[in-house]
């Protein structure tokens, strides 16, 4: 039963739904051998690969003169890119917002999200792949109404919110209104979650005219940027959710639910060596974040432009295992903060050495007398404690909202200072 509770985390995890099926339909016609096969050499089912790069995509849905939904020629509302390093058991997702401006092989410039309208998955496959000169292996389509069954076949998920969502859409038939904080939230709920990117600057009159709505309170939960990372949360969530105890007692029942929200071209044996690679980590060390760039309108249509150089850092690092790229990817500002004098400058050339590109060095405003690192997105964690084992700092602290650009900040306080200076570094 281990085997299929693992398998079910990954399965909704990545959304693929045939956890059950998978497990009696292999279990049912395979051999002991390739059973055997399955549970010790997951790899041998990848082709021997140590990585496997999955696309996922979420459906996004047009509507007709009627307000009905449909998905045909739909554009791609959510597309994320999972890596699953075989070898060493870890999981990395980088999310591409759908504004993505890029050239695609067909030769159409525009939002990637058109891609996936034009010529399905395939076409978008192969406009990431030479984008970032990437290799995908596998693909999962999440039909748009997955989140909403989904959720509420786990009977709801926790989520966090950052400020208030409040957005009312008539005619699309979405209604969002999420307080401040982490709540309960069912799968209506969770669908305006994900979808939402910013508050109603406008209400309808009584008559179906736009009326201005003054003052506006926006919220900090607007953009592509924030609605990305909503959807790796939710993700999470669902993962964790699967495997609460009386989920468990539930597996066919969710499983078949999950089964009919996706299309994927992962065979069987392979969510089965899947589910017992990662079966005990449960990817819950999952590292996510959004590629690098900043929005605005060019002729009258909204873009996201990647930063190029720091996109394909972060692809090369997360989705390729270079750990290289990963030290030159982020950003690093070391503030003294110990009145001791020379000690950051030190410590900048100190962690340059080791590949860390340094943002900025500077005197911090006030003193302190202990030393911390910070970062900013759970995607540098894994650098930011690193930095702070390489310097022997006790305080690590994750801050999204600091006011600094850089990735990690890195405050030497008195203690580290004069280590430094007893050392002679």
């Amino acid at each position: 039963m281990r085997i299929v509770r693992w398998v079910l985390l990954l399965a909704v995890l990545v959304g693929v739904g045939w956890v059950y099926k998978t497990v009696s339909g292999v279990a049912g016609n395979a051999s002991p051998a390739t059973l055997f096969r399955i549970v010790q050499q997951p790899r041998d089912f990848f082709l021997g690969k140590e990585r496997v790069n999955v696309l996922i995509v979420g459906k996004d849905y047009n509507r007709d003169a009627r307000g009905m939904p449909y998905t045909k020629n739909a554009r791609a509302d959510t597309i994320m890119l999972l890596s699953l390093d075989l070898a060493r058991r870890q999981a990395a997702a980088v999310s591409v917002p759908r504004d993505t401006y890029v050239v695609a092989p067909d030769g159409v410039g525009g939002k990637i999200n058109g891609t996936f309208s034009r010529g399905g998955v395939e076409l978008l496959k192969q406009t990431l792949e030479r984008t970032f000169d990437l290799t995908i292996d596998h693909h999962v389509v999440i039909k748009d109404t997955a989140i909403k069954n989904i959720v509420d076949a786990l009977g709801g998920v926790w989520v966090e919110t950052i400020d208030e969502m409040h957005y009312d859409d008539n005619w699309g038939g979405l209604h969002i209104h999420l307080p401040k904080g982490r709540q309960f939230i069912n799968g209506e709920q969770a669908v305006g979650f994900v979808r939402f990117r910013e508050v109603n600057t406008y209400k309808l009159d009584r008559w179906g005219n736009r009326v201005p709505i003054y003052p506006v309170k926006h919220s900090k939960e607007e953009g592509d940027i924030r609605r990305t990372e909503r959807q790796q949360q939710l993700v999470r969530s669902i993962a964790q959710q699967a495997t609460t105890p009386q989920n468990l007692l539930r597996l066919e029942a969710i499983a078949d639910v999950v089964f009919r929200e996706v299309e994927t071209d992962l065979s069987r044996p392979q969510i089965l060596a899947l589910g017992a690679r990662f079966g005990r980590s449960g990817l819950s060390d999952l590292q996510s974040t959004t590629l690098p760039g900043q929005g605005g309108y060019y002729g009258g249509a909204y873009y996201y432009n990647l930063d190029r150089a720091r996109s394909q850092a972060l692809v090369d690092w997360l989705l390729k295992g270079d750990e290289a790229a990963g030290r030159r990817l982020v950003r690093v500002s070391v503030y003294n903060a110990s009145r001791l004098g020379g000690v950051a400058r030190a410590t900048a050339g100190r962690l340059g050495q080791q590949g860390y590109r340094i943002q900025r060095t500077d005197t911090a405003r006030e003193a302190s007398e202990v030393s911390r690192v910070i970062y900013k997105q759970a995607a540098f964690e894994a650098r930011a404690r690193e930095i702070q084992q390489f310097l022997g700092i006790a305080e690590l602290h994750k801050d999204p909202d600091h006011p600094e650009e850089a990735d990690v900040i890195v405050t030497i306080g008195k203690d580290l200072g004069q280590r430094m200076l007893a050392s002679g570094r």
